[in-house]
């Protein structure tokens, strides 16, 4: 994979702009992970999003509360509540996360989503896929990837700022 910085961000594209977080107590987070904010009004990885059924479907939904990339690291064993202290949330720029090889080319403007962890049915925190459901879409491709390609690069496009990706014309 490519040099990039310590949240997977490559310091290209739109200007980075963050979030506020608010950390919950007891849940782990690492610089480069992706996060959601959850219904108890806490952010978190989205490793602890709850699946549903498949990475489709679990995408779809949580697509749309998806805030962007950890700039926090936070142990589980931290016991009390955290904020911006802890590190914010990029919510703007151009990123490189790994994918698993392609197994066709990624050109510009091609839809990016969350993969599954190897080992469990778990969203993977740091690691996306191509996809061709807009509804499942927070990003775009910026540069071409080649047939093999084991990494992205890509702009977060946000449901939550921008609607979500929009069909290419």
């Amino acid at each position: 994979m490519p040099a990039c910085g310590i949240y997977n961000e490559t310091g290209q594209g739109r200007a980075p702009e963050q979030w506020d977080a608010i950390w919950k107590a007891s849940i782990a987070v690492s610089p480069g992970d992706f996060v959601f904010r959850d219904t108890d009004g806490y952010d978190k990885p989205v490793s602890s999003y709850t699946w549903n059924t498949d990475i489709a479907t679990t995408a779809g939904a949580l697509n749309i509360l998806l805030r962007g990339v950890s700039m926090a690291r936070r142990l589980a064993a931290q016991a009390t509540d955290g904020g911006k202290a802890d590190g914010n949330i990029l919510k703007t720029g151009e990123f490189c996360f790994p994918c698993a090889a392609l197994g066709s080319a990624a050109a510009p403007g091609a839809l990016v989503t969350f993969a599954k962890q190897a080992s469990a049915n778990l969203v993977d925190n740091q690691a996306v896929a191509v996809t061709a459901t807009i509804g499942q879409a927070f990003g775009r491709v910026t540069r071409d990837a080649p047939v093999g390609q084991t990494f992205l690069f890509f702009e977060l496009l946000l449901p939550l700022l921008y609607g979500g990706p929009t069909a290419p014309a």
